[in-house]
């Protein structure tokens, strides 16, 4: 087919310390029905995205308990990218009309049908990440699609997808065996009245955006993009398009800044903004940035990597998201992972991650969000102590072996009930 990814092994074992007994235990019991397993799990790509993050963790763990699980990932073209980047944009109703026209439409469903002609291994499960492969179980041979169990794992909120769009996929979605979102909250309409299986994201705690930091190493590396880990640091890691508003992040640095000496401020787009509308925010973002000497503005994946987002989570005394228009944010649990206070918007998964004023804060507003890192940064101890059970609250709720031990239970009632 398109090739599985070679990917290096993980132990289960490896996580006891950071999930503890039980936990693996669990995995272990789920797993021992489903050894042999054939899974596939499909995506757009292998890197840079939450979904590839994902899998690079779940993929080698599910292999290490006993099944053979795969990772894939369609094959593309210039013009197929092309459709697939407006397919996004229009299912992630980003509040402007998309560029969705009838030739994309033609060249997504000529792709989705050459792709499908490349699914020619058996599997027992076929879980498809990202929307825009969704089509490929219809073009598949009528064997591939009843000696399968086919999932749409969708990481995507489809609520307030655009109507012409959302059509056309529907139909294509409703013949799955099973349909997997984040969170309820991003289950289009449309769906409510088919079978919805809700798996959170989570966080790989070993991985080079998580793992323990030499306090000089991670000094070595803020001093690259001249920050002094001596002075207090506000940090907000997103992606940069208006939803997640950089500007607004500016705008609580602005007011902060004049109680709370030497305060800086850096903004770290997670991927390069690729959009027409991103990548005029990114500007407008940069141009505002220039007024002050302490707000740094970075570039995920062509500027600054996992270790470095590593890095900048550890060194911040806050860690805030000033706005979510779409997704989960599980960003946030890397840094709430690390100890560190956070304050985020009431919006997307945020509020699952925060708990307003046990693991951090949620604020409505710039004056509210102003107001609660300046309260962070001159609180020390009220900063340790959400720090502390934001760490607790990820450890029972948001790591990779919880999402494990979800994946298993999905895939045994796929397999028991013959569905």
């Amino acid at each position: 087919m398109y090739g599985t990814l070679a990917l290096r092994p993980k132990a289960l074992d490896d996580y006891r310390s950071t999930a503890g007994e039980a936990a693996i235990e669990e995995i272990r019991r789920l797993a021992a029905p489903l050894q042999g397993l054939r899974v596939l799990h499909l995506s757009v790509t292998a890197f840079g995205t939450g979904v590839a993050e994902l899998l690079n963790a779940t993929v080698p763990l599910l292999s290490d308990v006993g099944l053979q699980c795969d990772w894939q990932v369609v094959r593309p073209t210039e013009e197929f990218a092309a459709a697939n980047k407006a397919l996004y944009r229009a299912l992630a109703g980003s509040g402007s009309p998309s560029d969705w026209s009838a030739e994309m439409n033609e060249v997504w469903l000529r792709y989705s049908a050459m792709n499908a002609e490349l699914l020619t291994e058996p599997f027992d499960v076929i879980i498809i990440h990202d929307l825009q492969p969704v089509a490929i179980r219809s073009f598949v041979s009528e064997a591939a699609r009843t000696n399968s169990r086919w999932v749409l794992h969708s990481h995507l909120d489809l609520s307030s997808a655009e109507p012409e769009v959302w059509n056309l996929l529907h139909g294509y979605i409703e013949p799955y065996d099973a349909i997997v979102f984040e969170t309820d909250a991003f289950v289009h309409p449309d769906l409510k009245a088919t079978p919805v299986t809700i798996i959170r994201p989570a966080i790989n705690p070993l991985s080079p955006r998580n793992m323990d930091l030499p306090d000089d190493t991670m000094e070595a590396l803020l001093r690259r993009y001249s920050i002094d880990a001596e002075r207090p640091l506000v940090c907000q890691i997103s992606p940069c398009d208006p939803g997640s508003d950089f500007l607004g992040a500016i705008d609580v640095y602005e007011r902060v800044r004049h109680n709370v000496p030497g305060l800086q401020l850096a903004l770290i787009a997670m991927h390069p903004p690729q959009d027409p509308a991103s990548i005029a925010y990114f500007s407008e973002t940069v141009n505002k940035s220039m007024e002050y000497s302490d707000v740094h503005i970075l570039r995920g994946v062509s500027e600054i990597g996992n270790v470095e987002e590593n890095a900048f989570q550890r060194a911040s005394n806050v860690l805030i998201q000033k706005g979510l228009r779409r997704g989960f944010g599980i960003w946030i649990s890397d840094a709430q992972w690390k100890g560190r206070p956070v304050v985020t918007a009431r919006t997307g998964g945020l509020s699952l991650q925060v708990r307003d004023g046990e693991t951090g804060f949620l604020a409505d507003s710039t004056e509210e969000f102003a107001e609660r890192v300046e309260q962070l940064l001159q609180e020390p101890s009220l900063a340790a102590k959400l720090g502390e059970a934001g760490h607790r609250h990820v450890a029972e709720h948001f790591l990779i072996t919880r999402f494990v031990a979800d994946e298993l239970r999905l895939l045994t009632d796929l397999t028991q009930k013959g569905r």
